[in-house]
């Protein structure tokens, strides 16, 4: 088996310490580019994966001051990997990234990696567990979010799929 990946559909763009906007974009319902596998997503989502949920989806909830937002994805598979990825730019057409498509683009910096729930949810940063907020990561990693600035945010959930269940030209790993 190789290791395949699908991307959320919604990203969170962090346009100031005191306020986030959830601006959506980078559909796997075609509408951003063709899905790399013809596993084209519903609208609103993620290129659709092998458990034919439609595509995963990615929101946020909480607040910038102080910073208590948290990433939460859905419809992903049970048990997936899934990467938060974070991005000072959005591409102006989307990039096949395995199984799925990504149009954050810019310096790339990893967030968080968290293992999907059986329910098929991944949330993060998960502060009770240790993890940073948004902004105490992104900082961390060098790239600190000041006043006025915007970060583009992005989750990949990365499964691993039995070639018997790969559509034609799957055939790209990770």
């Amino acid at each position: 088996m190789k290791l395949h990946s699908l991307t959320l559909a919604a990203t969170l763009v962090l346009s100031s310490l005191a306020s986030a906007q959830n601006s959506t974009f980078c559909f796997g319902n075609g509408s951003s580019g063709p899905c790399p596998c013809a596993n084209t997503g519903i609208n609103g989502r993620g290129c659709n994966n092998s458990a034919a949920t439609g595509g995963g989806e990615l929101n946020f909830h909480g607040a910038t001051n102080p910073d208590t937002i948290k990433l939460s994805g859905s419809a992903v598979i049970p048990g997936a990997l899934s990467v938060f990825l974070q991005g000072d730019a959005q591409l102006s057409s989307a990039a096949v990234f395995g199984d799925g498509i990504r149009c954050v683009g810019g310096t790339l910096k990893r967030l968080y990696i968290r293992n999907a729930d059986s329910a098929g949810s991944v949330e993060a940063p998960q502060v009770n567990d240790g993890d940073p907020s948004i902004t105490q990561r992104s900082a961390a990693l060098g790239d600190t979010i000041t006043q006025g600035s915007t970060r583009t945010t992005r989750s990949t959930t990365a499964t691993r799929t039995p070639a018997s269940a790969r559509r034609p030209g799957a055939e790209r790993s990770t």
